[in-house]
């Protein structure tokens, strides 16, 4: 796993992540320029995966910056998760992909709805040709084709930052070599079920993303036993 960030936050994400390199690009006004992948794929040579959006901002560069990975993963065959910021720059004349992943909470999948004239999380789906992770009390999970309902989530979950644990966690699956809608899937689910098991140890009010971390082994145990 690597993270990649503008330049002047690398001492800022270290401290952070201890165990994870970091690695700078170029930027504008603090967030990523617009050229900024090319510094990236100097730097990481091997990528499984890749998960953009979160903690990026809206910019005019950053929109560019979410327009090249999106180009680059669909000519590389790169798995993508998109979510949070970089929902915002995705559009239907972006190169979007079946191994694409956009995890929109009901606001965002508003906006999306609006901007490609669609009503249903199936038919974005089927528009922008990617997997749909319409989050929510109860969440749907869609290629268009194929649906996965999802009512195991919890109010502990509606907090700062369990988006951004569920978009790592279906990153991850995706970079084992998962298909993208069935990690997307196992994702929900078993973010749903960590949430429950950081609820029975911290309470609904008092969770928070970095329990779900703590929760995650024990339901994949139980996933697997």
């Amino acid at each position: 796993m690597t993270l990649a960030t503008p330049t002047s936050i690398v001492p800022v994400a270290q401290t952070h992540m201890l165990s994870i390199p970091v690695v700078g690009a170029k930027e504008e006004d603090g967030a990523f320029a617009s050229d900024g992948l090319r510094d990236v794929l100097k730097q990481v040579r091997h990528i499984d995966a890749v998960v953009i959006g979160c903690g990026l901002t809206v910019t005019s560069s950053t929109t560019k910056f979410v327009h090249s990975v999106q180009a680059w993963a669909n000519e590389t065959k790169t798995p993508l998760l998109i979510d949070a910021d970089a929902l915002g720059a995705t559009r239907p004349c972006s190169a979007l992909s079946p191994l694409f992943v956009l995890t929109p909470h009901p606001g965002e999948i508003a906006r999306l709805f609006a901007s490609t004239s669609t009503s249903t999380a199936e038919e974005l789906a089927r528009y922008l040709n990617a997997v749909v992770v319409a989050k929510g009390p109860t969440s749907i999970i869609t290629d268009g084709a194929n649906r996965v309902v999802c009512d195991e989530g919890t109010p502990a979950l509606a907090k700062a930052g369990t988006g951004d644990v569920l978009s790592g966690m279906i990153g991850s699956l995706l970079a084992q070599g998962m298909e993208s809608f069935e990690a997307a899937w196992s994702g929900v689910i078993l973010h749903a079920r960590a949430g429950r098991c950081a609820e029975e140890r911290y309470g609904t009010r008092s969770v928070m993303a970095e329990h779900l971390l703590e929760a995650i082994p024990v339901v994949l145990c139980d996933a697997l036993a």
